[in-house]
């Protein structure tokens, strides 16, 4: 990347003469690319009569987070477009990036029966879309499914003993779809939790808000906050006896007291 940016400046050097403009691009280049035009090593190159420093030592971080923001705004873009030919997506699944990274988000609805955590065989072939189309073509990157609940409680709790345990399978069913044969995502790279009730998105006062707070979500985490889940996943791992089993053991949410809560 760094050659590749001397280069196309030496060509616009060796064709100009114009200094105040060579400036101009040469700031213009190096704000994009993080850098301040006064700092680092400099390279000097003759542009026309005038002698012209250019930084070089462009940070790998910065050009790799560059190149990670547009990964994801691509991974966003796929993902609308499934959405658009999926019917069974449409009006189901919302997509944003946020500080962690991607978040695809499921309606509940569409994937399970109220207080089931059976993925209905109709919506089965959607979440295999998703893992196919999407997340097999984002080699390296860590995915964690995370459940959520309403604050409603539970009518049948032989079951599941509460909501929390409710989110937990449901964000197991999911992982276990994504790492089985029809989609084949690398154990190693996808994790599974639930947080019953306790992130809801919308108010639990009325259905439209209990509606939102039911769902799944899939989360293509960024470089930075991959690093800490591999860890988590690894040792997870390391306790079972096959990647399979570590796979589709959830993990309960962190520093959060599990009480007794209810989602449809």
């Amino acid at each position: 990347m760094n050659l590749l940016l001397i280069f196309f400046i030496i060509l616009y050097a060796l064709g100009q003469t114009d200094q105040q403009k060579f400036n101009e691009l040469r700031e213009a280049l190096s704000n994009v690319m993080g850098v301040s035009s006064g700092g680092g090593r400099n390279i000097v190159l003759n542009a026309g009569t005038s002698m012209i420093e250019l930084p070089y030592n462009i940070p790998s971080t910065v050009i790799k987070s560059k190149l990670e923001g547009e990964q994801m705004e691509e991974v966003k873009k796929r993902v609308e477009e499934l959405a658009s030919k999926d019917e069974n997506l449409k009006g189901n699944i919302e997509v944003s990036i946020q500080e962690r990274g991607v978040l695809i988000t499921i309606k509940a609805q569409l994937l399970f029966k109220s207080g089931r955590a059976d993925i209905e065989p109709a919506s089965r072939a959607t979440v295999e879309g998703i893992g196919k189309e999407i997340l097999l073509n984002l080699p390296g990157k860590q995915i964690r499914i995370e459940g959520h609940t309403d604050n409603v409680p539970l009518k049948d709790q032989n079951r599941f003993k509460d909501n929390w345990e409710l989110s937990t399978a449901r964000a197991r069913e999911v992982l276990l779809i994504l790492v089985g044969s029809s989609v084949g995502i690398d154990p190693k790279m996808i994790s599974a939790t639930g947080y019953g009730e306790y992130k809801p998105v919308a108010s639990n006062e009325n259905d439209e808000g209990r509606t939102k707070n039911r769902r799944v979500d899939i989360v293509i985490l960024r470089d930075i906050y991959s690093v800490a889940e591999t860890g988590t996943a690894v040792s997870q791992e390391e306790d079972k006896s096959s990647a399979g089993e570590s796979s589709a053991a959830p993990t309960a949410a962190p520093n959060e007291e599990s009480a007794a809560t209810g989602s449809h």
